[in-house]
C-alpha cells in the first residue's frame, strides 16, 4: 500500500482502497477439515486454526467497511475545498 499526503480527491480516495479490494475472498473462509483424528494437538490445532481464520474474517470485513467510507468522505471534502477555493477568488 502507497503513502504521500492526504488529497480530498475522490481519484485518489478510489485509488487507496483498490488494494484492498482483493481482500473480500477473506472475509469467507474455509474451515479446516481432516478426517478422522483422536490425537488431541491434531483436534486442538483444527479449532485454533478456524477460531482464528473466523476472527480474521471479523478484521477483515471491519477494515473493508471503514475503507468503503472513503470515497464518500472525500467527495464531501473536495465540494468544501471548493467552496473554500471561491472564496478566496
Amino acid at each position: 500500500m502507497s503513502t504521500g499526503k492526504i488529497k480530498s480527491s475522490t481519484v485518489e480516495a478510489q485509488g487507496a482502497i483498490a488494494e484492498l479490494t482483493g481482500l473480500k475472498d477473506i472475509t469467507t473462509f474455509r474451515t479446516v477439515e481432516f478426517g478422522e483424528s483422536n490425537v488431541q494437538s491434531m483436534l486442538n490445532g483444527k479449532q485454533l486454526a478456524n477460531e482464528l481464520m473466523n476472527d480474521i474474517s471479523k478484521i477483515t470485513s471491519c477494515v473493508l467497511a471503514q475503507a468503503n467510507k472513503f470515497p464518500e468522505l472525500a467527495q464531501r471534502i473536495e465540494q468544501r475545498d471548493q467552496v473554500d477555493a471561491k472564496s478566496w477568488k
